[in-house]
């Protein structure tokens, strides 16, 4: 802002005040200096005569040399307190600037800050949703826009709540009437909503209901009641509780199976039932069997344990897998020539070495030949092939047989712990660990894969492939 110049009356006032006071000041100081150097000199009234005439004289000069500087003096203290005036209105508008990008930056933090915490909740995994005392959504993450569509997780509705369970939707009224901090955990299940799902298109769902528990918190610190629900996918936990379960009943069958025939047998003997030479034969054979059946399924609990719990290690150096896989069909012709199987080699690469535990590796071959041999059918075939993939840098083992071969439902469930097919388990006797320990050893020590191909009726193709190399795998 600009301040108005003075006008004209004001000037020619004040430049008079400044001729009349300049002008008695300059006499006196005048008079003063001059007069006792006079009177010292001259001593007589003609010497203060003279002395007040000159005073006079040299005080009209000084007033009219003062009266003709006054209007330069006057403007000079106007232009000092416009350019004044201008530097306190510059100050001010520098400071408001410095204000203004301040106010910016802040704002800008906070757009920041919004984002990244909108981004950490759209990488969780769990569906997230922020509801006032309305029951109204004020913020739902990606997982939650998944879960219920665009149309259910709408800002400013109730579209959420209403898709919750009655059970969910009492315990969120709950908790935003109760204090700060109360917490409620619900479970349920719900029917997520297609991801295509949106406002103009109808809302279209999945049959199956998915087990959920939702976790209801009263948030503290908000202006408002906030509550927030945070609802999780059950599907993987319950799951793992079925695997569980699934897991100590096969374990306790194949436990007491043995078991039994240990104790009926032992019992038979020492109560001398058995009297004579032949059924004792068979109680001893028969024990033996049991006591072989228990200790492999022993150890083959311990080295699946061991291998997931990261404690087994493999020794690797550098192998001949062609050379193994002879080896392994050498031991197995017995076991074959008693069913009048045919097994050979079909095809062996030479110069098939890999970086692999040689007694882990045996292992696994010989499973695989034993299994083929067992579920293959009197006067049938067993090959084994040893190939190169150039490409993947790895050797593949891959056993043929032309058996019983696998249903196509049992295949996903085939490599798990003690699984078995339907209707196989009379055909040949297992403990529904081998193909288990074959993926653990293959996978998790050697970095490979191991596959199936099958039909039934037709036989079927295990496989595995194992790097060449073993960089940063877990060695002894």
């Amino acid at each position: 802002m600009t301040r108005p110049r003075p006008s004209q009356l004001e000037t020619s006032n004040t430049s008079r005040a400044v001729v009349v006071v300049s002008s008695s000041l300059l006499a006196g100081a005048v008079a003063a200096v001059i007069a006792p150097v006079t009177i010292q000199q001259l001593g007589t009234d003609l010497g203060i005569a003279c002395t007040a005439a000159l005073s006079s004289a040299v005080a009209v000069g000084l007033s009219r040399l003062v009266s003709r500087s006054a209007p330069r003096i006057n403007e000079s203290s106007v232009s000092l307190a416009d350019q004044t005036s201008r530097g306190v209105h510059g100050s001010m508008v520098a400071h408001s600037s410095i204000e203004s990008a301040e106010s910016v930056l802040r704002m800008k933090a906070m757009e920041l800050r919004l984002d990244e915490r909108t981004r950490l909740l759209d990488g969780q995994s769990d569906a997230v949703v922020l509801v006032d005392a309305h029951g109204e959504t004020r913020h739902a993450n990606l997982a939650a826009k998944q879960w219920f569509g665009e149309r259910g997780t709408t800002l400013g509705t109730s579209a959420f709540i209403k898709a919750l369970p009655e059970a969910a939707r009492r315990a969120v009224t709950g908790v935003v009437a109760s204090a700060c901090g109360e917490r409620r955990r619900v479970e349920g299940e719900l029917v997520p909503v297609a991801t295509c799902d949106t406002k103009d298109s109808p809302r279209s769902t999945e049959t199956k209901k998915t087990p959920v528990s939702m976790h209801i918190t009263h948030l503290a610190g908000a202006a408002e009641p906030l509550v927030a629900v945070v609802l999780r996918d059950l599907t993987a936990e319950r799951e793992a509780d079925r695997l569980k379960a699934d897991f100590i009943a096969k374990v306790n069958h194949e436990l007491r199976t043995p078991l039994s025939s240990l104790r009926a047998y032992a019992e038979m003997l020492g109560d001398g039932e058995l009297a004579d030479e032949s059924e004792r034969a068979h109680a001893a054979r028969v024990i033996i069997e049991s006591t072989e059946r228990l200790s492999a399924l022993v150890d083959g609990m311990l080295d699946i344990s061991a291998i997931e719990s990261g404690m087994a290690r493999a020794d690797f150096v550098s192998c001949d897998i062609a050379s193994l896989c002879a080896e392994c069909v050498t031991e197995q012709r017995l076991s074959a020539a008693a069913r009048r199987i045919e097994l050979h080699v079909k095809q062996r690469t030479t110069g098939a070495m890999a970086l692999a535990d040689r007694t882990l590796l045996k292992q696994v071959v010989l499973n695989l030949l034993s299994n083929a041999i067992k579920y293959t059918p009197e006067s049938g075939r067993v090959e084994i092939e040893v190939d190169l993939d150039n490409l993947a840098r790895s050797v593949v083992v891959s056993v043929r047989d032309n058996g019983l071969g696998i249903p196509i439902h049992a295949i996903p469930r085939l490599f798990g712990k003690f699984y078995r097919v339907a209707g196989h388990e009379k055909v040949a006797k297992g403990t529904g660990l081998g193909l288990n320990l074959c993926r653990n050893i293959v996978e998790e020590l050697h970095g490979g894969q191991i596959g199936v191909e099958s039909q039934v009726g037709e036989g079927s193709r295990f496989w595995f492939a194992i790097p060449l190399e073993q960089a940063g795998r877990k060695a002894a």
